[in-house]
Parts: C-alpha cells; structure tokens; sequence
C-alpha cells in the first residue's frame, strides 16, 4: 500500500504530541511486536533531524509504540519545539519488521505517511520554560 500524504503543524514552545494507529485493508489494527518507527525530516534550513523508536534519551523527545494496538506516538516537550528555528521540514514515517523481507533480503520496510511539517512561530519566545507552582 502506498503511503498517506499528511500535513501537520508544531506550535513552537508548546508540547506536541501526535499518535495514529496502523490498520489493515479490513480496519484492524496490525500487530507491532518487535517492529520499530523512524520519522524523519528535512527542514527548509537543509537540517536533518530524526526522531525514532529507539530512542531513550526522553528530555529530547519520546516515540512509542503500543505492539498490540498497533499504535504509534510520537511527544515532542515544549523545550524542545522552542528550539525550533526552522518554518517548515519535509518529513517520512517508516516502520521496519523484525522479520527479513526474504532470506538475505533486510528487514521489511514500509513508509506510512509523508507531507510538511509547519512550525507556528510563537510571538515572544523566552528561553525560559512555563513554570507553575500548584501549592
């Protein structure tokens, strides 16, 4: 199946979170045990940048995916998307199977969606993040 364009904005400084849900032809959610996610951009600065599945250094950003319910999310913290200098990026989401696509052939591999991410540029940015004290 060929991937789905989609277009998104990240408002710059806010936390940003995004999930979707891998679904065969019948509607049913496939199953990801041992598969891992990669998106992947370009920006309109030439500056690439990936976030993946892999990843463990959640200060930065945190990709899961929920195996059974074929779920993918990706949360990107506002000291991260504060950092972000760029407008747009062009971006890929691919997922790979533990299982090789044939004998000597590499792991299965498939692109789910691809579009523009636009970055909502804040009107005052402070490096300083939003700090409430609830007591």
């Amino acid at each position: 199946m060929a991937a789905s364009k989609y277009d998104f904005p990240i408002e710059q400084g806010t936390s940003f979170k995004i999930s979707l849900i891998y679904k065969d032809s019948e509607g049913n959610p496939i199953n990801l045990t041992g598969w891992c996610a990669r998106l992947i951009w370009k920006t309109n600065t030439n500056i690439t940048q990936i976030f993946s599945s892999d990843n463990i250094d959640y200060s930065v950003y945190k990709f899961i995916i929920d195996d059974i319910n074929g779920k993918l999310t990706l949360m990107i913290p506002s000291s991260t998307t504060n950092s972000f200098l760029f407008n747009n990026a062009k971006y890929d989401l691919e997922l790979q199977s533990p299982d090789d696509l044939y004998a000597g052939g590499g792991k299965y591999s498939t692109r789910l969606l691809y579009g523009t991410v636009t970055i909502m540029k804040r009107f005052s940015q402070s490096n300083n993040a939003l700090d409430c004290n609830n007591e």
